[in-house]
């Protein structure tokens, strides 16, 4: 007897754990498809088409609500979709019959769930529409039930376009093999996240390009689309992430604090928070050291006015509409290096409270700014100190083109440096003569304090600065780290740990902050 209650136990106890260990998804199959599936034939009203790649593997699937009507499929091998066909469901069920399909390793191993494929990117076009190859039916899926215990190996475009899918399963997938996430839940319209992905683990995942992404330039878009702005991101591991690009493209509803992720190695967010008119989260802990693309990456976020001064910009390159339309944004950004930057066409166009002076910016090796200003609230005076400080730098480049930037307006007494700009070789159109004139001191060259070496180790030192005065070093949240009285030399930084720094130098003539790096 004891050993019957014993191997009753154990049989429960095994069929509770193969349970835990299956993928789990519900189905409608009866919904009419308007999606054209790339397969052999297009599934009727009690097929589907399941995308999922592996050697090997079992499904098992039954009806919901009536478990009796139940299939299985052994050593399953695809590498693109299997067809599943449920028969005829129960009496009265119809087409709003749901199953219930269950996905495990089997004798061998499933892997992959690929509902679409795209072509790959052309790197030199700027805006990017996944050209999608449907593997699977995507418009009968509604639900993830259960992750299981499958070792993912990829997150490619896993759930592209299925537009009813949602999200209920309380587990995590293994993403430990996952690098890459791109087009992970790309258009899906009814997809609004979990708490449970709050646990996951994408420590290793490099790729999280249009891992969200509704809709954006080329795409039609719907305005009735669910509110995703799930609060369990914050949490990621994006220590391994190199390609932030449209990630939330079009998420209108986003607007969730990211600040704390790791993008030390991420090299491009173009276009990651376009079209997110709500997003106004702070981004001022990123570390952007390897960043180089970052076109379109705040285009029409018509919300977002966040502090970016602390951002290391030193490898960016392209910077197109990087801020268009984005119409509340007016921060100052005098801190950026730009001195990589070759574009920056529509940078701030129709950004209709940008005004500042970025006099400051080193364009030395701009080639293209075309529309930069156009249509701005940058004012005679900010304009005027912009132009001078350009034509002042003799590091400014040759031959850019600056057209089409109106209804930008200059000073009279700063013709000369616009003339300087326009000997350089600069095509410059659409701005006008204004009523504005600056201060004789703001239309002279004069040798700026500049602070070296940069990146320092134990001191940093000053060159034409001329009188001693007091510092403040903050770190990227904004946090006073060091302060004190200087000499006009040097300043002891030893004590401070590696890291981006930005350090405000007071005197009785001056008030400047210097970037720098602590390594």
């Amino acid at each position: 007897m004891k050993k019957l209650i014993t191997f009753f136990f154990y049989l429960v106890f095994f069929q509770f754990s193969m349970a835990q260990n299956e993928f789990i998804t519900i189905w409608q199959p009866g919904i009419p498809s308007v999606v054209t599936v790339n397969a052999p034939f297009q599934a009727n009203l009690n097929q589907i088409w399941f995308p999922g790649i592996g050697q090997n593997y079992t499904i098992t699937w039954e009806e919901v609500g009536f478990p009796q009507h139940n299939g299985t499929i052994t050593n399953v091998t695809s590498t693109s979709q299997v067809l599943i066909d449920f028969g005829m469901p129960s009496e009265g069920g119809g087409t709003n019959t749901l199953y219930r399909v269950k996905v495990s390793n089997g004798n061998g191993v499933f892997q992959q769930i690929k509902f679409a494929s795209h072509q790959n990117f052309n790197p030199v076009v700027e805006t990017l529409v996944p050209n999608l190859q449907i593997l699977g039916s995507t418009d009968k899926l509604l639900e993830i039930e259960q992750w299981g215990n499958i070792a993912w190996t990829s997150m490619n475009a896993a759930f592209a376009s299925c537009q009813r899918m949602t999200l209920t399963a309380t587990d995590s997938p293994n993403l430990s093999n996952v690098t890459n996430a791109s087009l992970m839940f790309y258009l899906t319209n009814s997809f609004l996240g979990a708490s449970s992905m709050q646990n996951w683990d994408t420590s290793n995942i490099e790729n999280f390009s249009f891992m969200f992404a509704q809709h954006h330039s080329g795409i039609a878009y719907t305005q009735t689309v669910p509110g995703f702005n799930p609060s369990e991101l914050s949490s990621w591991d994006t220590s391994s992430a190199t390609n932030l690009s449209y990630m939330f493209t079009g998420r209108t509803y986003f607007n969730q604090n990211i600040n704390s992720w790791d993008v030390s190695n991420v090299k491009n967010i173009s276009w990651m928070f376009a079209l997110c008119s709500a997003y106004n989260q702070p981004l001022n802990n990123w570390d952007t050291s390897s960043l180089q693309m970052m076109n379109d990456v705040f285009a029409n976020a018509s919300s977002f006015n966040q502090y970016l001064n602390s951002w290391n910009t030193s490898s960016v390159t392209n910077m197109n509409r990087a801020f268009a339309y984005c119409t509340q944004f007016n921060q100052p950004l005098d801190l950026w290096n730009v001195s990589n930057v070759t574009k920056m066409k529509n940078i701030f166009s129709d950004a209709t409270s940008f005004n500042q002076s970025l006099a400051s910016w080193n364009l030395a090796s701009l080639v293209t700014a075309d529309s930069a200003f156009g249509d701005t609230a940058i004012n005679c005076e900010n304009y005027s100190k912009t132009i001078t400080g350009w034509a002042d730098n003799p590091n400014t480049a040759n031959n850019v083109s600056f057209i089409l930037i109106s209804p930008m307006q200059y000073a009279s007494n700063i013709i000369n440096k616009r003339n300087i700009l326009i000997s350089k070789g600069w095509t410059i159109n659409g701005d006008t003569l204004g009523s504005c004139t600056l201060a004789t001191s703001e239309t002279k060259l004069e040798e700026n304090p500049v602070l070296y070496p940069n990146p320092a180790t134990y001191f940093i030192y000053f060159k034409n600065l001329k009188e001693s005065g007091t510092y403040q070093i903050f770190d990227n949240s904004g946090r006073i780290i060091l302060q004190g009285k200087s000499d006009h030399e040097k300043i002891d930084i030893r004590n401070l740990v590696k890291g981006n720094y930005i350090l405000q130098m007071k005197t009785k003539n001056i008030l400047k902050s210097f970037k720098f790096i602590k390594r």
